[in-house]
């Protein structure tokens, strides 16, 4: 494993040293570093082109675990830890103005808790044919789907990671919020559309129980979302599935969306007479993100992000998950509902609401427009069946922007729910707990 992951590295890094010395020599667009972009063109129109891009996360991390939490076998209240959330390795190949090809791989959630070697693992792979601006087509294993801005996790982010509801069906129906699909996308004016037809996964699945919804083990039903959304002042690129969490005051963008995903029979759960009833995975959502600059001289900027979602998984069903979890066991006589880490509840029957702002504060160094702090707040707010008490998630943070969206720093404060039976079997809060990460992210392009 050790030498397909180095052979991988190697090439990747061959590929990306060709590149880079190819544009020095034909002066290509410089990026946020200064330098040459890892883009070749193939002919003199530049309508035709090879490209490299990727980049790295690294947290380090101060964790207070849920009750019972085992940590190789020992029960632990909290734990510090370092961990690569992402590692990403992209290439895009044009080779016509129409065709494009995308293949990415990389490595998520390696912690201490990955036992064994870490695999690099075949991400995106996927072609696309442009007829016009109004639609193009894809098919492969991506990340194109809809519902919301965020359901594939956004490009930039204004904190250390995205939300957590964006991607909570993480693992149970798709590999790493892949899928394989099929796909069709487009801009009509100011209006931007994507629909997706996927496979889903399963991954995770449970016998019916009584009045409580879980992922089926029959054959899964077609994944069904879109995503549409009315662009009001600039428009947003389109040629990748993500949608960015901030331009730091690079574009005004106001886009207002609304989205859907439909699975038919997804989970089941049984009824009072023990006869199995299925469930179909119905949500909607709607959401407004704005980004403006302020001062462009100075650097600032405004951010912002609302979302408003309904989900119907059936009845009384809670997803309880937690990103890099570097438990996996819990002594069931010491826990709470949450189970292992740093699992909380983030997606379920009922509703979810979703708030962040920030922004950019003026740069330090005026003279090479570089260096400046990007402070953000967020809320998550869960009104699930499941839960008698709702679920509030708050994070606060501020990163180091020292070469744009490329190179930062972010420290980020995290405050999560614990759930407990209360007397009469109801899901109260019991606790809160907290997550402080420190993270550093490098982009290649």
């Amino acid at each position: 494993m050790y030498i397909i992951i180095t052979n991988y590295l190697k090439i990747g890094l061959y590929f990306s040293l060709l590149a880079g010395l190819i544009n020095t020599a034909n002066a290509q667009k410089k990026n946020d570093f200064g330098n040459p972009t890892l883009t070749h063109y193939l002919n003199d129109e530049k309508t035709r082109s090879i490209s490299f891009s990727g980049y790295t996360e690294i947290w380090a991390r101060y964790l207070e675990l849920n009750p019972g939490s085992l940590v190789n076998g020992e029960q632990v209240n909290s734990i510090s830890d370092l961990s690569l959330r992402r590692v990403r390795v992209k290439m895009a190949y044009q080779p016509t103005e129409k065709f494009t090809f995308v293949l990415q791989g990389g490595l998520t959630n390696v912690n201490v808790a990955s036992k064994t070697t870490p695999a690099f693992e075949l991400l995106d792979a996927y072609a696309e044919y442009k007829f016009n601006d109004v639609i193009a087509a894809g098919a492969g294993r991506s990340t194109w789907r809809g519902l919301s801005r965020f359901t594939t996790g956004p490009l930039n982010t204004l904190l250390y990671d995205l939300p957590s509801y964006a991607t909570g069906n993480a693992g149970i129906s798709d590999e790493t919020v892949r899928e394989l699909s099929v796909y069709a996308k487009g801009q009509i004016g100011k209006l931007d559309y994507r629909l997706v037809i996927a496979d889903p996964y399963t991954n995770v699945s449970a016998d019916p129980q009584y009045n409580l919804a879980a992922f089926s083990k029959t054959h899964p039903n077609k994944d069904y979302s879109g995503y549409f959304k009315y662009e009001f002042f600039e428009s947003e690129n389109n040629s990748s599935p993500f949608h960015s969490g901030t331009y730091s005051g690079k574009k005004k963008v106001l886009a207002l969306g609304a989205g859907f995903e439909y699975i038919h029979n997804a989970l089941w759960h049984l009824d009072e007479a023990k006869t199995t009833i299925n469930d179909d995975e119905k949500s909607f959502a709607v959401d407004l993100f704005y980004d403006t600059p302020i001062n462009k001289e100075r650097g600032t900027s405004f951010s912002a992000y609302a979302m408003a979602m309904n989900n119907n998984y059936g009845p009384n069903y809670v997803r309880y998950s937690g990103v890099s979890n570097p438990a996996s066991v819990v002594n069931t006589s010491d826990s709470s509902l949450n189970g292992a880490g740093n699992n909380s509840p983030v997606k379920g029957t009922g509703n979810t609401y979703y708030l962040q702002i920030g922004g950019t504060l003026p740069y330090f160094n005026k003279d090479k427009n570089n260096l400046q702090l990007q402070p953000a707040a967020s809320v998550m707010l869960s009104d699930l069946d499941g839960l008698h008490d709702k679920a509030l998630t708050y994070d606060a943070g501020v990163s180091l922007l020292m070469n744009g969206m490329s190179s930062r720093l972010t420290v980020d404060a995290q405050n999560r729910p614990i759930y407990a039976l209360n007397n009469v079997g109801q899901a109260d809060v019991s606790d809160r707990k907290w997550q402080f990460v420190l993270k550093y992210r490098i982009d290649f392009n």
